[in-house]
């Protein structure tokens, strides 16, 4: 099996995290936002961006030869990974100042960084659908990975704006939120019943996963509690409060961190290495 892999699991879902809140951003933004919650959640974007940046140098074995990483933009995943990220920040960069002008285009500046991190996030699971890996060699894992974005994306602008937001915008993060936890649940179904059904790696990993602790934690965290708070919230509105949504995404951060765990744990005969 595959090896704990922290640096990248926190430039992972921290990076999606920080993408999802600009995507909820520029989506919400067709009814104005509060410009006070659009520069914090801006600035917290990009303090999201800026650990998971400096998580994936922790990874390389040379960081200071990152550079070379860049320059097969036309054959490695990797490369387009580093190429849009390092344009992601350039473009949050352009955000932030247009959140600081009056008549700054927000909307505009939000919507080009949330591509190109989006295009970043694809890159970065790209970079795993290898056929010698059953447990990532399929749609499942950019799907995952863009599952997490909507996701924390969602959760964390909807506690950043519990007071700022208005009736309807909270509502579609709530749903939005629970579309993503819904998604995941089934999708996470169905990917292990095609890796049972598939070769004899295929059913080690399925095997594997169902045998570790952390599989169970994160059905608890990922799915199953956030299902239930969502759906009290959903239920009685008066029991969206700050500490309960907080909870929800308290929750869900770490049931999305055991998911990326075990998604590094489920490899099978790879050992990932970086510029070493």
């Amino acid at each position: 099996m595959g090896t704990w892999e922290w640096p990248l699991i926190i430039f992972t879902v921290l990076g999606e995290a920080a993408i999802g809140i600009l995507l909820a951003l520029w989506w919400l933004d067709r009814t104005p936002l509060d410009s006070a919650l659009y520069k914090k959640a801006t600035l917290t974007s990009g303090a999201l961006l800026a650990l998971a940046l400096i998580a994936s140098l922790a990874h390389l074995g040379h960081p200071e030869a990152a550079y070379r990483a860049i320059s097969h933009l036309s054959s490695s995943w990797l490369s387009r990974e580093i190429l849009f990220f390092l344009l992601t920040a350039a473009a949050w960069i352009y955000l932030f100042f247009q959140t600081r002008q009056p008549q700054g285009n927000r909307r505009l500046a939000a919507g080009i960084t949330a591509l190109l991190g989006l295009l970043g996030v694809l890159s970065s699971s790209m970079i795993y659908v290898l056929p010698r890996v059953p447990a990532w060699d399929s749609a499942q894992t950019p799907f995952f990975f863009l599952l997490t974005t909507g996701l924390l994306g969602a959760l964390t602008l909807l506690v950043l704006g519990h007071k700022a937001l208005t009736p309807g915008q909270t509502s579609t993060l709530i749903y939005w939120s629970a579309t993503c936890i819904v998604a995941s649940l089934l999708s996470y179904g169905l990917y292990l019943s095609l890796l049972n059904a598939g070769s004899s790696e295929s059913v080690a990993t399925v095997q594997f996963i169902s045998a570790s602790p952390l599989f169970w934690v994160r059905v608890l965290t990922n799915w199953l509690a956030p299902l239930i708070l969502l759906y009290f919230i959903i239920k009685n509105k008066k029991a969206a409060n700050l500490n309960l949504i907080l909870l929800l995404l308290v929750t869900s951060g770490l049931g999305e961190l055991l998911g990326r765990s075990l998604f590094y744990l489920s490899a099978v005969g790879i050992h990932i290495t970086a510029l070493k």
